[in-house]
């Protein structure tokens, strides 16, 4: 160890590309006896426990992720970014209606917060309540939709009005897709098959309602 500075050691953490060993600085800092109040708020105390749980999380060492968040937050109530990440772990895990939770009180800090409304989406669409996820999938829409980011939010909204079965809403919203990002390979293959199914069920329409005299 070049050094014995808990401010050098949260340097070294975040300059090192190794997740074991940035784990292993955070924890240095952590189990440090002497910590400079003035240096070392609850708030920077917090930080490194979030960053010690992403560390973590990149490792599959999800408890022990969760854990880090959850000192965290009990540290800093208010910081946006450690509700999601624990939101984010608790998904992986399985545990959806508690990652719910944490993504609500990141909205209600940050009504606004993209990722919160595209990852409650997300876990809305995997419980089967599509019409839950498009109104979060709807909150993320800008007036100028230029971003990567957009497309995928559309190709996400497509799939839960394809998951209602409302097809020609699903169908726009891919075509909205490449109107953004015109090589997107999941929204070309989603409009052919949405198509497909638009051009059925006006077939089976068209059929059902002819009549022998």
């Amino acid at each position: 160890m070049d050094s014995d500075k808990p401010e050098d050691w949260f340097k070294l953490a975040f300059d090192a590309e190794d997740p074991e060993e940035k784990i292993e600085y955070f924890t240095l800092i952590l189990e440090h006896e002497d910590l400079d109040p003035e240096l070392w708020s609850d708030e920077a105390i917090a930080l490194v426990w979030n960053n010690k749980g992403i560390a973590l999380s990149f490792l599959g060492q999800d408890d022990e992720a969760l854990e880090c968040f959850k000192r965290s937050v009990r540290l800093n109530k208010n910081d946006v970014d450690v509700w999601c990440n624990m939101g984010a772990v608790l998904f992986k895990t399985g545990n959806n209606r508690a990652a719910i939770k944490c993504y609500n009180h990141v909205l209600k800090l940050d009504p606004t917060n993209e990722n919160a409304w595209i990852n409650k989406g997300d876990i809305l669409g995997m419980m089967g309540a599509h019409n839950e996820a498009i109104e979060c999938y709807s909150k993320v829409h800008k007036e100028i939709e230029l971003d990567n980011k957009f497309a995928v939010v559309w190709n996400k909204k497509g799939l839960a009005y394809f998951g209602l079965g409302k097809y020609e809403a699903a169908a726009e919203c891919f075509s909205r897709v490449l109107k953004i990002d015109p090589e997107h390979i999941d929204a070309i293959e989603n409009l052919k098959v949405t198509m497909s199914r638009v051009k059925r069920m006006n077939d089976d329409m068209k059929y059902s309602g002819t009549s022998c005299i």
